[in-house]
């Protein structure tokens, strides 16, 4: 009855998951083909959507746009302009100029942690399919069935996973900052993409080798548990 009772909480759980990859999954291919769609019509005026950068001023200036008091008694304020942040927009007749490239690149750094949970979500489906089927086939503990050798190989898929985030972030924050450059420019400032670099979970690279630290140790004593069955 126990066991029943496992297989159809598993189950539960791994329809959640893949409910939840197909409708992610839905959701950004919707987006990309919205995207390729209306930059590749030739017979109107592509509109690039939204570009956000961020505007910093060569030279320490202030602006009129607000002014900032103080609210308490002698006490004076000075202050200057860090950076702006800033929303564009680019339309264009001319195929051959409306850089799709940046646009998908540009919707992959807005959804990479979607793009990341998504793939977190299926190889832990694939888990969870894989214990199902033990567990149909024998009566042995969960545990048993979580920490075969294939099972390992999707943990260390996710391990890869966190690791090769930053580096994908870092090639993306690139790609912007090349894209706003070749485009755009203006006098006496600068642009820079707006996810800085300081915006890079790099602590990603520490999780991901702390994951691969701990499956190393439980791979390691699963062998040493197989050999100690085989020695008995």
């Amino acid at each position: 009855m126990k066991q029943n009772s496992n297989i159809k909480f598993l189950k539960a759980i791994k329809i959640g998951f893949d409910t939840a990859i197909v409708l992610m999954s839905a959701v950004l291919v919707i987006l990309i083909i919205s995207v390729v769609f209306n930059i590749s019509n030739f017979y109107s005026k592509s509109t690039l959507g939204a570009i956000f950068a961020q505007v910093s001023p060569i030279e320490k200036t202030i602006t009129n746009d607000f002014i900032i008091e103080s609210k308490k008694e002698n006490i004076a304020v000075s202050y200057f302009v860090d950076s702006y942040q800033m929303v564009m927009y680019m339309k264009t007749n001319d195929f051959n100029q409306s850089p799709i490239i940046y646009k998908l690149i540009s919707i992959t750094a807005l959804n990479l942690n979607v793009f990341f949970l998504i793939f977190v979500l299926f190889q832990a489906s694939k888990i969870l399919k894989s214990i199902l089927r033990s567990l149909k086939e024998d009566s042995k503990v969960v545990q048993h069935n979580l920490f075969n050798k294939n099972n390992i190989k999707r943990f260390q898929f996710i391990a890869y996973g966190f690791m090769v985030m930053p580096i994908i972030g870092l090639f993306i924050y690139f790609s912007d900052y090349y894209f706003l450059s070749n485009y755009f420019t203006i006098q006496g400032f600068k642009l820079r993409p707006l996810l800085d670099l300081s915006s890079i979970s790099w602590d990603y690279i520490f999780i991901g080798l702390l994951f691969m630290s701990l499956i190393e140790i439980i791979r390691r004593g699963i062998t040493i548990q197989e050999e100690n069955d085989l020695t008995v």
